[in-house]
């Protein structure tokens, strides 16, 4: 079982927007996915389950009793996917021993090809947990001026984790503006940041399905950003 932990120190990124499509793609190819919903605002949970109540049944247990993962993932309303569900009840607390994660995934890595986490735009315990675990971190990018600033800070947060992992970023959100392109190559040009070949395209069927609680190929299985996401899915798996 392969890994991606989606972190950003940068709320709005599209963070979950990315751990959503970026599984379903990957479910849609035939692999065998677990998503794992490690924020606190359990946005990634309802794109997958019909019920939003918590039944016991979710991160905050996997974080305090690793042994029992298998209790605990809960199957999605999708093919393919399974998802340890998010909790409004998740502490910092409860992530004090940060290879909890790790330790509880090793319990089910026969039986997932991939892993997807979603994480809090904070490097805390929660999120540590998280990197632990990581075999590759994705990270989307607003090519705004606030872009290059946020990679730094980001990049000394993920030095400080005693895991090795490759890290790569993608820009999502993405217009034909010259701002944008000048700021792209400037990061390229002048940081050693490893960017990926796949964009994402802004586009109004994204806000669309996020207020369905769909991923895009359920819901807009032709349009441009759909297949931005299969693209970038299918060049992750290449990495």
């Amino acid at each position: 079982m392969k890994t991606y932990v989606i972190a950003n120190l940068k709320g709005g990124v599209g963070k979950t927007t990315s751990a959503v499509n970026i599984g379903f793609s990957m479910a849609k190819m035939g692999k065998r996915v677990l998503l794992v919903d490690a924020d606190p605002q359990t946005n990634l949970t309802p794109f997958f389950t019909k019920s939003h109540g918590e039944s016991g049944r979710t991160i905050r247990e996997v974080l305090r009793t690793p042994e029992k993962i298998s209790h605990l993932i809960v199957k999605s309303k999708y093919k393919n996917i399974d998802i340890i569900k998010g909790s409004v009840k998740l502490k910092e607390a409860d992530a004090d021993n940060e290879l909890a994660l790790k330790k509880a995934l090793s319990y089910v890595e026969d039986r997932y090809d991939i892993c997807v986490i979603d994480t809090r735009p904070a490097i805390e315990s929660i999120t540590r947990s998280a990197l632990y675990a990581a075999d590759l971190v994705v990270t989307p990018v607003l090519l705004d001026n606030f872009c290059r600033d946020n990679l730094l800070l980001l990049e000394d947060g993920l030095q400080e984790i005693e895991q090795e992992f490759q890290w790569k970023i993608f820009a999502n959100k993405v217009e034909n503006k010259r701002s944008q392109r000048n700021i792209y190559s400037d990061m390229v040009q002048k940081h050693d940041w490893d960017f990926l070949d796949t964009c994402i395209s802004k586009r109004a069927a994204v806000e669309n399905a996020l207020a369905l609680y769909k991923p895009l190929l359920k819901h807009k299985k032709k349009n441009d950003v759909t297949n931005d996401y299969m693209d970038l899915a299918k060049e992750l798996l290449e990495v």
